[in-house]
């Protein structure tokens, strides 16, 4: 690999090359995996410097999903202890957004399950549930609320959520083998419905399902081609009842090469590194910024509980990296 000239090119703004990517997967050695390390490390500080993001999420509507996601334990075709639950009102969101913004939280996500929100009574709650976060916190917001239609985006976006967030879980190639109720071009729909509209999109994906490297490169790609602004990095942890509770496909160094995957193919975008960093990276989080991430989620996750935020921040000083301002604040 020619690290001079992946770096130089990444500094413009210009990811590598797909043949780049499969070389950057097929690496194997403690030299060559230092080296690709110290070079997204050194894109990550030429674009973001030594500025994090950081986000946290209310699961404001939990269980009884339509959809068949292998890897969810929200789903109605498994059965699983998650908890259930109607739709969260204002108040409760914007409460939750206050208790984030606390505790270091720049960015606080609004989630439901589902395969879309389109009642009239759950738009209108996120309508002032926005309206009141944006002026009681100053923080930035932003929902993952299923396969929405560009019209509905267009009312919250109205109201103040300044970001959308959705996962293509998986690459195209690979979407069947975990996904049974909606294709991979709907999600892909989604993400450009937002985009068409000006949003800040969040979009990543899931890994250590079962795909292959070769696979995990394509989403990459994907990734770029849709041109999204954040790449939400998860990684599985099986959920007991789901389809996929028995797999362990990931070690640390598995995950550090995605991040650094991902921050070459798309330089200057932020890659946040959220669900199952403790148990895939355990005692090696803190790796997770010299393998070129510039953000993760803080607190719980949807159906999981996540690191002590207080343990996150004190990480954060200990590596130096400083949690951006909110926008609106």
């Amino acid at each position: 690999m020619n690290w001079s000239v992946i770096l130089e090119r990444a500094r413009r703004g210009q990811g590598v090359t797909e043949a780049e990517a499969q070389a950057i997967v097929a690496l194997t050695s403690p030299d060559e995996l230092e080296q690709l390390y110290a070079t997204a490390d050194a894109v990550r500080r030429h674009h973001k410097g030594q500025l994090v993001n950081t986000c946290g999420i209310s699961n404001a509507k939990s269980g009884r999903c339509p959809e068949k996601c292998s890897f969810c334990s929200q789903s109605a075709h498994f059965t699983t202890t998650a908890p259930e639950y109607a739709f969260k009102d204002a108040d409760t969101l914007a409460a939750e957004a206050r208790a984030a913004r606390d505790v270091g939280v720049r960015e606080f996500s609004i989630v439901a399950s589902g395969r879309q929100v389109s009642r009239e009574d759950e738009l209108a709650t996120l309508e002032t549930a926005f309206s009141r976060i944006r002026k009681e916190t100053g923080m930035q917001t932003c929902a993952s609320l299923g396969l929405m239609s560009k019209e509905d985006l267009a009312r919250l976006q109205a109201a103040g959520m300044d970001s959308m967030h959705h996962n293509l879980e998986t690459a195209k190639s690979y979407h069947a083998e975990i996904v049974d109720t909606h294709t991979w071009d709907e999600e892909a729909d989604t993400v450009r419905a937002a985009k068409e509209l000006g949003m800040y999109v969040c979009s990543g994906g899931i890994f250590g399902m079962g795909e292959s490297w070769e696979q995990r490169v394509e989403l990459a790609m994907q990734l770029r081609e849709l041109d999204v602004d954040s790449v939400p990095v998860n990684f599985l942890d099986p959920r007991p009842g789901t389809p996929l509770a028995d797999r362990h496909d990931l070690d640390p160094e598995d995950c550090l090469k995605i991040i650094a995957l991902l921050r070459l193919t798309l330089p200057d975008r932020e890659v946040i590194v959220c669900g199952g960093r403790e148990k895939n990276l355990g005692d090696r989080q803190s790796e997770m910024f010299r393998a070129g991430a510039n953000g993760l989620m803080m607190g719980n996750y949807l159906t999981t509980p996540g690191t002590d935020t207080h343990s996150d921040r004190a990480m954060l000083d200990e590596l130096g990296l400083e949690i951006r301002p909110a926008p609106h604040a």
